[in-house]
């Protein structure tokens, strides 16, 4: 839980650089619980590495082996009964999830442990999720009268879908990782121990694809899945041809057909 004095927010969240992967690790032990300081920080973390054209991935963890994150500090949730400030804390969170949804570069959350509550939805912001075995994750809001409210109820049912959104909602139990990956909540998992290795070397590779491109693909899974299909159709034509006029373009087609491996400007 959260210490008694208030630590610097700066030193809540890590930023790592290696080349053009970053690491952004939460820094809030034992549980990396999420106060408004710390998410407040994570906002501004991401807006800051978005803008730095030399981060082509990042990978988002949180410090220790016990948990990525338990979520809100449920001590908190009496005063903000009493102060009637719960829109606040919702819209606070959604900024959080913008800056991370929207981040210029691909996003892999890597999760060892716990993943609850409003730490599951964090990783729910990121573009992809890679899980130790012994990870849970669980939504469990509806068990204090509530639901998940900073993205998750909007977020979750477009990654797993309706019914089974629902029902993570609506018992609020934990899942293992062994039905997170079964219903689409995990890209993969792996023996415990290797999260951290897996996630970079997810994120190298993704570091080494052309840059315009994978944001064009961000930009068109995030949006087609809220619009009509005709209209997602037409953004699909527009960023299609938008890709053709970039220089990674000319030289992925020129590495082809000279039988060598491209060299990305990411431009």
């Amino acid at each position: 839980m959260e210490s008694k004095e208030a630590p610097d927010p700066a030193s809540l969240v890590e930023v790592r650089s290696d080349d053009a992967v970053a690491t952004v690790v939460l820094r809030n032990p034992p549980l990396n619980i999420l106060t408004s300081a710390l998410k407040e920080r994570i906002a501004e973390v991401f807006t800051e590495l978005s803008a730095d054209d030399g981060v082509r991935a990042i990978v988002l963890t949180g410090s220790g082996d016990r948990a990525f994150s338990a979520g809100a500090n449920l001590k908190e949730f009496p005063d903000r009964i009493r102060l009637g400030n719960a829109y606040e804390v919702s819209k606070q969170g959604h900024r959080v999830s913008e800056a991370v949804r929207r981040c210029r570069c691909p996003v892999i959350a890597a999760i060892d442990g716990i993943a609850y509550g409003g730490g599951l939805e964090l990783a729910l912001f990121a573009d992809l999720r890679i899980a130790s075995r012994r990870s849970t994750f669980a939504l469990p809001e509806v068990k204090r009268g509530i639901f998940p409210g900073t993205s998750g109820s909007q977020l979750l049912p477009r990654i797993v879908g309706g019914s089974n959104a629902k029902q993570l909602m609506m018992f609020g139990d934990p899942i293992d990782a062994a039905e997170a990956l079964r219903i689409g909540l995990l890209n993969r998992v792996v023996d415990d121990g290797l999260v951290d290795q897996e996630a970079h070397a997810w994120a190298r590779t993704l570091a080494e694809r052309p840059g315009k491109a994978l944001r064009f693909i961000k930009q068109l899974v995030d949006t087609g899945a809220a619009a009509p299909l005709e209209v997602g159709l037409e953004y699909e034509s527009q960023l299609f041809a938008r890709a053709f006029t970039t220089a990674d373009a000319a030289e992925g087609a020129a590495a082809f057909l000279e039988r060598r491996e491209p060299r990305f400007r990411h431009a």
